[in-house]
């Protein structure tokens, strides 16, 4: 079929959906917009909000499925490493996009949320350039149905309506061994493997050594149970991760590193080495050791069920501060064995331990253990062993599964986390499916002191942003992708 066909249906689809966009913006002659109201942020009723934008992602999910076919017709690839000699090739023979919509469903039997939602993500990413691309990606939720069950949180706790999630600007010098990011990206640096808000450099100039730098001014957690603002909790003047990695002889790397931000500052060295033990099966040992030197030394007030985003943070400076461990430093000593059988199935033992004074916010922008819910796992006076299992099959079916305990003098904390992805095509290359399910339990049996003005005896459990203290939730999505 034609180009012109293509053109003329998008053309089509495009004047349909403004047209029926329009009538759905219609519902705002009936809200009422409270402008007088010192809640401006929250001037629109919760379920009128929820009633636009669920119409909205009804119709974007349409729109995505009848374009699908014009897209189709278009040459583009998913070969992002392809360096571009015409700008003309970068945003378009060599550029990528990503547009999709999922429907997610979180029942949950405890204290969280319940949930059945619609999300539409779209990306687009540039190919190479003399060395640079950019990409910008965004993702818009709608609850469908919500149940609070035994928690205080709402849907705006777990899930932003609307999020620019991704917007930078990446090049690579392969002459000088130089990769710079600007902007809004996925990070996956030690302590900060969530979206970041700021910019990274690393260098690779000289043999068998880097240096990298990351400076974050706001982190956001995107997952499809997920999506949190940027949040700037850590420090209003950024935080900043500096490292370096050295490979040995005998496959050994060393990556020492310091963490900074406005509550604390942590020093730290990562060491691995690698071996085979037969043709099939490669061995990885690792150790990681830091030094947590908490500043924050004054106790915040806070009311405990509030949906502010940022009381959970002050809940977990209050807790280490009234511990009476605010002045002393802590440590963290981390050791994990890990075996990968052919690239398909991987296993993964690991211990955990952290001093009395604790290093609770150390996690708070990501961290790399096993575990999605790792509540617990970094305060004052925890031992965790773990244990976790990975299968990848031709990138089509992925498994991951993981238990653990935490015990310490406060309580106990246990949980596991199932999870199985299944990812196929729905027509050719230009159309794929991806459904998944997974089972999280979570509990959390600690107490550690936190009075208030009003409760000198006041005690919270470990906290984190996740919410939540005893629970199992069963999840499950569907997406289609173009």
């Amino acid at each position: 079929m034609s180009k012109k066909f293509f053109f003329a249906v998008k053309t089509y689809i495009n004047g349909l959906v403004v047209s029926i966009i329009s009538k759905i913006f219609s519902i705002k002659r009936n809200i009422d917009l409270a402008t007088e109201s010192r809640f401006y942020s929250y001037r629109i009723p919760h379920a009128s909000m929820q009633i636009l934008s669920t119409r909205l992602l009804l119709v974007l999910f349409c729109y995505v499925m009848m374009v699908s076919a014009a897209f189709a017709g278009t040459p583009h690839s998913y070969n992002r490493s392809t360096e571009s000699q015409r700008l003309i090739d970068a945003l378009w023979q060599n550029g990528s996009h990503d547009l999709s919509v999922t429907m997610f469903y979180q029942q949950a039997f405890g204290d969280d949320l319940t949930i059945l939602d619609a999300t539409f993500l779209g990306y687009y990413e540039t190919g190479r350039l003399y060395g640079a691309k950019a990409g910008i990606g965004f993702v818009l939720a709608g609850p469908l149905f919500t149940l609070q069950n035994g928690t205080h949180e709402v849907y705006q706790d777990a899930k932003q309506i609307f999020l620019l999630d991704s917007a930078y600007l990446d090049y690579v010098n392969t002459r000088y061994g130089i990769h710079a990011i600007a902007g809004r990206y996925k990070s996956n640096e030690e302590w900060n493997t969530f979206n970041s808000q700021g910019f990274a450099i690393t260098y690779e100039g000289i043999k068998y050594t880097s240096f990298h730098l990351t400076a974050s001014y706001g982190s956001a957690l995107v997952l499809n149970e997920y999506v949190t603002p940027f949040r700037t909790d850590l420090s209003n003047f950024g935080t900043y991760l500096i490292r370096a990695k050295f490979r040995l002889p005998f496959h050994i790397d060393l990556e020492p590193y310091a963490y900074i931000t406005g509550f604390f500052t942590a020093f730290g060295v990562k060491g691995q080495i690698g071996y085979r033990i037969t043709r099939d099966i490669e061995m990885e040992t690792k150790l990681h050791i830091a030094a947590y030197n908490k500043y924050y030394k004054a106790p915040n007030t806070y009311t405990i069920g509030t949906t502010a985003h940022s009381h959970k943070f002050q809940s977990a400076v209050d807790t280490s501060f009234n511990a009476g461990t605010g002045k002393d430093l802590s440590a963290i000593a981390w050791i994990e064995q890990e075996m990968i059988w052919r690239k398909f199935l991987e296993l993964k033992l690991g211990l955990i331990g952290v001093t009395t004074s604790g290093a609770e916010l150390i996690d708070y922008y990501g961290h790399k253990a096993p575990f999605e819910y790792n509540v617990g796992m970094f305060w004052g006076g925890a031992v965790t062993p773990y244990a976790a299992l990975g299968m990848n099959m031709y990138h089509l079916f992925e498994l991951e599964a993981g238990i653990r305990g935490t015990f310490s003098q406060a309580g106990n904390i246990f949980s596991f986390e199932v999870k199985g992805e299944y990812d196929f095509s729905i027509w050719k290359n230009y159309i794929r499916g991806k459904i998944g399910l997974s089972v999280i339990g979570v509990y959390n049996k600690t107490s550690y002191s936190s009075p208030t003005v009003a409760n000198p005896l006041n005690t919270i459990p470990a906290v984190n942003f996740y919410g939540g203290n005893n629970y199992t939730l069963i999840r499950g999505f569907i997406r289609v992708s173009i």
